[in-house]
């Protein structure tokens, strides 16, 4: 969901409301094995640290960044402090721009619709960190369907395409549509696996903002992703299709996330711009990016 180099905030379609259950304590009987229903659990006190890698995919330059959970209660009602406190870029110590970025919450808990980027304008090296980790526990969420699943094996679709707006000062114009399908690939006593496939949707659920932006980029699958910026006096259009994968392996006494992994692809045409107008434009390389991110506790 995030380009490198281009000066992106993706406010993504995945900022939704988590509207979860909670309370699963304790050991796994052979009956809990054979049915779970996912939920997160927060305990007053808890603490937990969560380690973000990134790279893409044929690059030694390396994103690391380490964020700090601690749980809080507002009336009644948990949720997560996150701090970022550490952060390396291709080699560089940047822990003090981490650790003066501003700490923010979100929560899985029921009766609290807190899954949501952070207002703070989020700077660039941290950017892909918050987006994704945020992404993590989006799809850990009961709206995207993750409590319909019980048992190894089951998926659910999300019936609708998720629109995302990312729009801001710099990116005039900024969307992309995905379609949602989750399915528990695991199941033990003790843990739980997810696999969050966002693919293109099977027709066309983005209005793009110009008729050269129609034809697929990627075989038949309808464009799923636009971006104009300013550059300068000009403008930058990409256009194509994205798609990624997150797996994420989750302890069922706790419900809280033990790894995850996320394989995210864009191939993108681009043109250059003299306006917003999107006319007169002329053809610039596109972008044919693979990251790979791996969050870890």
């Amino acid at each position: 969901m995030r380009l490198r180099g281009l000066p992106l905030k993706l406010t993504s379609a995945l900022s939704l409301v988590a509207l979860l259950s909670i309370g699963f304590a304790g050991g796994a009987t052979a009956a809990q094995q054979q049915r779970y229903t996912y939920k997160w659990v927060y305990l007053r006190g808890q603490v937990l640290r969560y380690t973000y890698t990134e790279h893409q995919a044929g690059s030694q330059a390396r994103t690391r960044a380490v964020a700090r959970l601690v749980t809080v209660f507002h009336h009644g009602i948990g949720g997560d402090r996150v701090r970022w406190v550490a952060l390396t870029d291709d080699g560089q110590n940047l822990n003090s721009l981490a650790r003066a970025f501003p700490s923010y919450e979100f929560s899985l808990y029921p009766l609290d619709p807190s899954l949501k980027l952070p207002k703070t304008l989020i700077p660039e090296p941290l950017q892909g960190a918050v987006d994704d980790t945020l992404t993590a526990f989006v799809d850990l969420s009961s709206p995207i369907g993750i409590t319909q699943l019980h048992h190894a094996e089951a998926s659910y679709t999300y019936p609708k395409p998720l629109i995302g707006n990312f729009t801001n000062s710099t990116t005039p114009i900024g969307q992309d549509a995905i379609q949602l399908t989750t399915t528990m690939t695991a199941l033990t006593g003790w843990h739980a696996t997810f696999r969050s496939a966002y693919r293109p949707p099977h027709s066309s659920a983005l209005k793009l903002a110009a008729p050269w932006m129609r034809p697929p980029v990627c075989g038949t699958s309808p464009n799923n992703f636009e971006i104009v910026q300013a550059a300068g006096s000009q403008y930058v259009a990409l256009w194509g299709c994205e798609s990624f994968t997150f797996v994420t392996k989750v302890a069922r006494p706790s419900g809280h996330i033990i790894s995850a992994t996320e394989d995210d692809t864009l191939h993108l045409d681009g043109r250059l711009c003299p306006s917003l107008a999107l006319t007169k434009c002329t053809a610039i390389p596109g972008v044919n990016e693979e990251r790979l991110v791996s969050i870890t506790g």
